[in-house]
């Protein structure tokens, strides 16, 4: 019986989601920051052309696939977080002398996307010197999400982080 929660239907859809997509997000990028003018129909045409040359990929697609729901997971996160701190009297996130918050989390989105996509590709490529008949990657550091979410690197990134904000702070004009 088909219920509402049954959706494997519109896995066959996936390819066609990930051509609008690109196609949109490509036209958007370039109408909102206006690099080739205000030609809008060059924006569509080159938005197309690269919407097609990632349809032709079918690492590209399951890249795709695998990272803009993380991606929208993440916008929504921000959308709820700008609205508490609106509602709460803490004003906008308006720009200060490092860019202000919306960078900050351009650049973690940025490299999150950076991130997931190197780990697909290398799950995908098969390097000289991994063993190609092995199907199990339980060996350590084969993987690169093995060496991402090892403690100690983990613990690195998070001193790295802090002093970041620690010299972004002392550095700051105090006015």
């Amino acid at each position: 019986m088909a219920t509402f929660l049954d959706i494997t239907a519109l896995e066959n859809f996936a390819n066609i989601f990930v051509f609008l997509f690109v196609w949109l997000s490509i036209y958007a990028i370039l109408a909102y920051t206006k690099i080739l003018g205000r030609n809008q129909l060059l924006s569509i045409f080159i938005g197309l052309m690269l919407a097609v040359f990632v349809l032709l990929s079918d690492l590209a697609i399951r890249i795709i696939l695998r990272i803009v729901p993380w991606i929208v997971l993440v916008f929504i996160f921000i959308l709820i977080t700008t609205i508490a701190v609106q509602s709460f009297g803490g004003g906008t996130f308006e720009p200060t002398a490092f860019g202000g918050i919306n960078q900050v989390l351009f650049i973690i989105v940025a490299v999150t996307v950076i991130v997931g996509t190197l780990t697909e590709v290398r799950k995908s490529v098969s390097v000289p010197g991994d063993n190609e008949t092995a199907t199990d990657f339980d060996r350590d550091f084969s993987q690169t999400t093995t060496v991402l979410f090892h403690p100690k690197f983990l613990g690195m990134m998070l001193l790295f982080g802090i002093a970041i904000f620690t010299v972004v702070l002392l550095a700051a004009k105090q006015t």
